[in-house]
C-alpha cells in the first residue's frame, strides 16, 4: 500500500511538472507574439500640446531633413527580399551556374547571359542589388581583362564558377 501511494505521488509530481513546463512555454509563446506585435507597429507622430491655445502641433519630420534622399533604393518588401536571398544563395553556394536554373530565381533573371557575353555594366547591376562576393569577383577580373565574344559555346548551358575566373586572369 506505501509502495503504491509513493508511485502516485511519484506520477503527480511528473504530471506536474510537465504541466508547468508546458504553461512555460505557453506564457514565453504569448509574450514572443505580444513583443513582436509591438515592434511591427508604424510610430505613431509626436504631437506637442501648445500650453497657450492648447492645441494640438504636431513636430516636423526630420527624418526627411537628416537623411539624404535616395530615389535610387526602392522599398523592399519581404518577397524581394526573400528573392534576393535566394539569388544570393545561389551565386555563392554553387560553382557551376546553370542557365536555366537561374533563370526561375527572379533576382538572377538576365545574369548569366551577362556573364556568358561578359557584360561587365550589366553585372554591375546585379551586383549592386545582390552584394555578393562572386560578382565582385567576375567584375574586378573583367576590369582588368577586357574579354570579349562568349564564354560558353552555343548548346552549353553551364558557367563553371573557378573556371571562368581562371580565364578572366589569364
Amino acid at each position: 500500500m506505501v509502495k503504491e501511494q509513493r508511485r502516485n505521488s511519484s506520477v503527480f509530481k511528473h504530471l506536474l511538472g510537465a504541466v508547468a513546463v508546458g504553461a512555460a512555454v505557453l506564457v514565453g509563446f504569448v509574450l514572443g507574439l505580444w513583443v513582436g506585435d509591438r515592434n511591427r507597429r508604424p510610430e505613431e507622430p509626436v504631437t506637442v500640446v501648445d500650453t497657450l491655445s492648447l492645441g494640438i502641433v504636431s513636430l516636423p519630420d526630420t527624418a526627411a531633413v537628416v537623411e539624404p534622399v535616395r530615389d535610387t533604393v526602392p522599398e523592399v518588401s519581404e518577397s524581394t527580399r526573400k528573392e534576393r536571398r535566394e539569388g544570393i544563395d545561389y551565386l555563392t553556394k554553387h560553382n557551376r551556374w546553370n542557365r536555366d536554373e537561374m533563370e526561375k530565381l527572379p533576382a538572377l533573371k538576365g545574369l548569366w547571359d551577362a556573364v556568358n557575353h561578359y557584360d561587365v555594366e550589366t553585372i554591375r547591376k546585379y551586383a549592386e542589388v545582390l552584394e555578393c562576393q562572386p560578382l565582385t569577383t567576375i567584375i574586378e577580373g573583367l576590369d582588368t581583362s577586357q574579354k570579349t565574344g562568349y564564354y560558353a559555346a552555343k548548346n552549353d548551358r553551364n558557367i563553371t564558377l573557378s573556371t571562368y575566373i581562371r580565364r578572366l586572369q589569364q
